[in-house]
Formats: C-alpha cells, sequence, structure tokens
C-alpha cells in the first residue's frame, strides 16, 4: 500500500508516518526578532533585580517629612504606608456597614467591628496612652486579617489637639511590619461654638470629627486655642480674687479638683472656673461659720465627692452646706465675659473657636474631609434641626461629606428614635461610626 505524504502545517516540509520522528525544525531568526527577544529578557532581568517600588501619596510624603523634622532624623514615606489619604478613605468608609462599626464585645469577638474613626487618648480626656492602644489595634488587626482578610482601619480623634496623631505616626514609622494589618488615617475632634436658640444657654458649643489634615500644620492652631484657654482660666481667676479676696482660689487647686488636663485643656473651660469658684467660696462661707480651716475643709469634702458632683448644688442637697449659702452673681458675672456670647447678633469668642474658623483653617485643603461628630447633640440645640445642619453643611464649602451615623456612645437617656431622626436629615452624607472610646482598655472581646 503506497503511503501518501502528509503535509505539516508549520512547516513545508515531507515526512511519512513510517519513518520514525519528524525532522527537526529549522527556525530562521530575523535579526528584529533577536533584538526583541533581547529587550525582553534585558526587562525580565532588571524587574527580578530591581523590584517595583511602593508609591506613597504627596499626603503621606508630607507627614513624613514634617514626622522628620519632629524626630531629628530622616523617615523613609514607605514607613508610613498604612496611612490612608483622602481618596483611600472615602473609598473604604463607603464599603462600610453599621455592623463593621458596633462597638461590642460580641461583636469584637466574631470580627464584625473592623472600623473605628473616633476615639480617644490620654492626652486629652482618654485613659488609655497611644502606645497601649497602638498594641492593642496592632494585635486585634493581626487577627481579623487572618480571619476575615479584612484590614483594620482607624483614626485618632483627641480634642482640639494632635498630639497623639504625631506620637502615632512615629511609633508606626518605626515598625511599620507590626502595622501592616491597619489602616490609619490622622484625626482630631474640633470644637466650634454657635448660635444655640434651643438651649438655656445663648451659645453652645458642638464638634466636627476632621481627616486626612496635617497633624504638624494643624498643631499651630491647636497650641494657639490651647492658649486662649489657659488665659482664660488666669483671667477669670484674677478678676474672681480681687473681687472676693477673702477667698483662696488657686489654679492648681482647681486642675486638681476637676482632673483637669493642663496640658489639653477642654472646650467650656469657664465652666470649670465657674464650678470651681463658686463651690470654693461657698465652703469658704461655711467654715467660716463653724469656725474652722476653710482650706482642710474644702479637700476633705472634695476627696469623698464624685468628681461630676463637685459643685454647690450637690453640696446644699446631701446637706454639707447651709441651704441659704447661693451662688454669687459675682462669680456668673465673670463666667458670663468669657464664655461664648452674643453681643447684638454678633458671636464674641474669647477662648474659642466658630464654625467659619474651622472652615477657613482647612479652605483650599483638598485632602482634608469633615464629618459631624455625633449630630444628635448638635442637632438638639435647635428648633429646625434638619435646617441648621444643612446649613452647616452647605457653609462648609464642600468639607462635611461625612456624618457619624452609628456613633456607639450615646448615653442610655438619649432617644435612639431622635438619633435616627437626626440621621434621616443627613442621609445624604456618607455614614460612618466611632466607639468614642475614652477608657484604659480599647479592644475588649
Amino acid at each position: 500500500m503506497k503511503v501518501m505524504p502528509v503535509q505539516n502545517p508549520y512547516k513545508h516540509s515531507v515526512y511519512s508516518p513510517n519513518s520514525g520522528s519528524a525532522p527537526a525544525k529549522k527556525r530562521v531568526v530575523s535579526p528584529a526578532n533577536i533584538l526583541v527577544g533581547g529587550l525582553i529578557s534585558a526587562l525580565a532581568i532588571h524587574k527580578v533585580t530591581h523590584p517595583a517600588q511602593k508609591v506613597c501619596s504627596e499626603y503621606v510624603k508630607s507627614l513624613a517629612s514634617g514626622l522628620s523634622e519632629m524626630a531629628g532624623k530622616k523617615i523613609n514615606p514607605l514607613s508610613l504606608s498604612c496611612v490612608m489619604n483622602k481618596e483611600e478613605f472615602v473609598n473604604q468608609i463607603l464599603k462600610l456597614k453599621k455592623n463593621n462599626y458596633t462597638y461590642t464585645p460580641e461583636n469584637i469577638k466574631n470580627f464584625g467591628f473592623q472600623a473605628d474613626f473616633h476615639m480617644h487618648t490620654n492626652y486629652t480626656d482618654g485613659k488609655i496612652s497611644v502606645k497601649e492602644l497602638l498594641n492593642e489595634i496592632s494585635e486585634y488587626s493581626n487577627k481579623l486579617f487572618s480571619r476575615t482578610g479584612q484590614k483594620f482601619i482607624f483614626s485618632i480623634t483627641d480634642h482640639d489637639s494632635v498630639k497623639a496623631v504625631k506620637e502615632a505616626l512615629l511609633i508606626i514609622a518605626e515598625n511599620p511590619e507590626k502595622f501592616k494589618n491597619v489602616r490609619f488615617i490622622p484625626g482630631a475632634e474640633l470644637s466650634f461654638s454657635h448660635k444655640a436658640p434651643k438651649s438655656s444657654n445663648p451659645c453652645e458649643i458642638s464638634e466636627v470629627l476632621a481627616y486626612g489634615f496635617d497633624p504638624f500644620k494643624l498643631d499651630k492652631y491647636c497650641d494657639s486655642l490651647q492658649l486662649k484657654r489657659s488665659n482664660t482660666i488666669d483671667n477669670m481667676l484674677g478678676e474672681i480674687k480681687k473681687a472676693l479676696p477673702l477667698t483662696n482660689f488657686n489654679r492648681d487647686e482647681l486642675i486638681r479638683t476637676y482632673n483637669l488636663n493642663p496640658d489639653c485643656l477642654m472646650m467650656n473651660s469657664q465652666w470649670a472656673v465657674n464650678h470651681y469658684a463658686q463651690t470654693k467660696h461657698a465652703i469658704t462661707i461655711q467654715a467660716s461659720r463653724q469656725g474652722v480651716d476653710p482650706e482642710r475643709m474644702y479637700t476633705d469634702i472634695m476627696k469623698n465627692i464624685d468628681i461630676k458632683n463637685r459643685n454647690i448644688w450637690y453640696l446644699k442637697n446631701n446637706n454639707i452646706l447651709d441651704k441659704d449659702i447661693d451662688e454669687t452673681n459675682i462669680i456668673s458675672n465673670v463666667r458670663k465675659k468669657y464664655e461664648p456670647h452674643l453681643e447684638g447678633n454678633k458671636l464674641v469668642l474669647t477662648n474659642e473657636s466658630s464654625f467659619d474658623n474651622l472652615i477657613d483653617l482647612f479652605k483650599g485643603n483638598s485632602n482634608v474631609v469633615l464629618s459631624f461628630a455625633h449630630p444628635y447633640f448638635t442637632a438638639m440645640k435647635f428648633y429646625n434641626p434638619s435646617k441648621a445642619l444643612n446649613s452647616f453643611v452647605y457653609k462648609s464649602n464642600g468639607l462635611i461629606q461625612i456624618s457619624e451615623a452609628y456613633h456607639q456612645a450615646y448615653p442610655a437617656d438619649v432617644s435612639m428614635v431622635k438619633v435616627m431622626e437626626t440621621n434621616d436629615y443627613l442621609k445624604h452624607l456618607i455614614k460612618i461610626g466611632g466607639s468614642d472610646n475614652h477608657k484604659s482598655k480599647y479592644i475588649e472581646g
């Protein structure tokens, strides 16, 4: 039987199935092919020997620059690779749900808790150090990532202070591997005074949460605000001492009595002075009636009373003071002079900022975004909360894009129905949540 030759589609050669294996293919390689192959090989070798460098945002580079100056040594921006800029932050929070912010032992145990954008340290009125907070977050984030593949995302938001944020950045930069499973954005809870028609005070203070700013620039604003508050305390005590010379008013005693942080005074510092001066003066009167030392009497009374009850009305209601000893208008008038107040229709401030001050602070900064902090607390100060809240949004010039709808620390006496109504007023904003942690322990499973 004659076998017909079979054509090989890859070469124009003829072979027979009975002749064994096909003859080796002879390929003609052109100079152009040699050149392309060489380039491909060279690129492959370069990729192996020169791995691609991670790209840092300009925001992170600026943080590294500020941190370098603070630390007195060069900080590589790559050591801050866990830090988010505004763009990434917004993209991340759009993916989160209420359950991811639910700060309960059960949700922490089940790793549903994955984000927190509102917490405090001992730089202000919190009780946990930055180091311990980051240690707990690092440990939890590793477990979270191992279980779910999700990284824990968070911010530290102390009151009118960025000291904790700067320390956190330094700790992260010194051991970036430890924080490989977290995403962090610098934050702060900033206060502002405003008219409050529904309140017993004509002016009240509310707060916004700021994210994505440069803490090495914002610290100048915070330091200036602290100086104003410190001066307010000194000036108020000076005027009160002059008017009531027989009572021994003392700044250090005020700080101790109300456990104030002298390095980071809280908003409404004029009220701490008012409570202290009224109480100290009332006890001085009581001591005079009983013929005892007023200093010793004050110390003995205060040490047995919880901080929140250290006021003249509690002492009277518990029969520690005579019923006829009332607050003095001398002290109240000094407080009214220094607290935010209205003259005509104009807001007068000596130791606080206005909303316009905050907006001007971040004007033109495209990396900053603002959120209402616990918006119900702001809403309750207005007869028309929807109109008031959205007026703040409008006047923010695009800075307020977020609302802390999932705030986790409203007191038990706050109506959650009212909270949900407030959230509905702001339903066009992105929802976030925060624990508002002030405790000495953060992760409790």
